[in-house]
């Protein structure tokens, strides 16, 4: 019976040993790439050994490609960027549930490495070699080297430091040919080569982008002269078309077209029936004008309102009325040649107006409602009544003027022929 005893606790004795053993069997570490690593550049670090489970990543003073790996009996590599000076130090923490290669729980606490930023005027003589291939450092040069322009000159001269520019053009320029160039050959840069330009303001961007990713903005500002270069007469003005449409709101179903004239280039806007120009008249004043292609002229002024739902296009053409006197009015702020009616309340008026089919026709406008109608046909009528009246009236009148003097020298004769016979 002892002898059983004795051989049952020589077993359970060696089973113990085994599993110590297996135990400490296990492993895990952490080894750098190197030792000393340039400013921004990377290295490498190795994670893992005899071991499975995630592992979690810190590091301080550098940037990892990844905060956590995963470790199965082996090493897993894990790349680090660092920073510009210092230490380089990276901390690798196992997670729970970590084990050795027999799914043991084994927790063998965290382990680090340290690589030191060499300084930029260290000697390659203190950096250990790398079993990886050097990084090469990126360049950071976003400079321009050379910046012309096809037309003009820059203000101020050119200068890779600074980065504003602006730029003076006559009317008649319409583009522009952009030439840059970078002073490192690696650097890309964007905005060569021809751009459009409108008369008024432009703003013209120059981009560079380092080899390193880091970009730099060169900004030309430029100003085409906006003075018109088409004129045309109109009841005494000299109304000029007008160039820069920017802030101008086009009347709806309006649409802008090129049109030459005297070998000038100038913008109209049209629709079906209708042609129209901006114009800049002596006043500094802009307006829309009704434009007649065939005889190349202005006709009216034309203003675009909307009263109410509806849109309608106001023009200053003289309507013919009895009774009637040229006026203005101020309609949703802006202001339109209208006629008064005499003797009748002033918030009436009626406004000439040009519809879509190119037709004038009279509108009824009513200032305090804000409202128009078409104005009736019926009042011409009793318009032209009234003048028939006066006429059939003044005949009348002259008529019996006429038999009243007839009247008159036959009494006078008769009368004479009497004195006659008693004499």
């Amino acid at each position: 019976m002892k002898k059983h005893s004795f051989v049952f606790l020589i077993i359970i004795l060696f089973m113990m040993f085994l599993n110590t053993f297996s135990v400490n069997a296990a492993s895990f570490s952490m080894s750098a790439s190197t030792r000393q690593v340039s400013p921004n550049g990377s290295f490498t670090v190795k994670v893992g050994g005899d071991c499975i489970g995630r592992v979690n990543l810190t590091v301080s003073n550098g940037v990892l490609s990844t905060n956590s790996v995963w470790v199965e009996q082996g090493y897993v590599s894990v790349k680090v960027t660092a920073l510009s000076s210092g230490t380089v130090t990276v901390t690798a923490r196992p997670a729970e549930g970590f084990s050795d290669s027999d799914a043991n729980i084994y927790n063998p606490g965290s382990r680090s490495v340290s690589v030191n930023i060499a300084s930029s005027n260290s000697g390659s003589s203190s950096t250990k070699p790398s079993t990886n291939n050097p990084v090469k450092k990126k360049s950071s040069n976003n400079n321009l080297s050379a910046l012309t322009v096809s037309a003009g000159e820059l203000s101020p001269k050119f200068s890779d430091s600074n980065k504003e520019y602006s730029l003076s053009l006559p009317a008649s320029v319409d583009s522009l040919t952009i030439k840059a160039t970078a002073e490192d050959s690696k650097a890309t840069v964007e905005g060569n080569g021809k751009v459009n330009v409108k008369p008024g303001n432009n703003t013209i961007k120059i981009t560079v982008t380092a080899e390193n990713g880091s970009k730099k903005v060169y900004t030309i500002k430029v100003y085409v002269d906006e003075a018109p270069q088409v004129y045309f007469n109109y009841k005494n003005e000299k109304i000029g078309v007008v160039r820069n449409y920017e802030g101008v709101s086009i009347p709806k179903d309006f649409n802008r077209l090129e049109y030459t004239i005297d070998k000038k280039k100038m913008d109209i806007f049209t629709n079906k029936n209708i042609t129209i120009i901006y114009g800049l008249a002596d006043d500094k004043s802009k307006n829309f004008y009704l434009f007649d292609k065939e005889k190349n002229e202005l006709v009216n002024k034309f203003v675009p309102l909307t009263i109410g739902n509806r849109d309608i296009y106001v023009i200053d053409s003289d309507i013919n009325r009895k009774n009637m006197k040229r006026s203005s009015a101020l309609i949703n702020d802006k202001e339109v040649s209208c006629y008064d009616f005499e003797n009748v309340e002033d918030n009436y008026c009626l406004l000439n107006v040009i519809n879509e089919e190119g037709n004038t026709v009279e509108y009824l406008y009513e200032s305090t409602e804000n409202t128009i109608q078409l104005y009736p046909a019926f009042l011409s009528i009793c318009d032209d009544s009234n003048d028939l009246e006066d006429i059939i009236i003044y005949g009348l009148c002259g008529l019996l003027a006429f038999l009243f003097s007839i009247l008159t020298l036959v009494f006078i004769f008769k009368k004479g022929g009497k004195n006659e016979k008693t004499k």
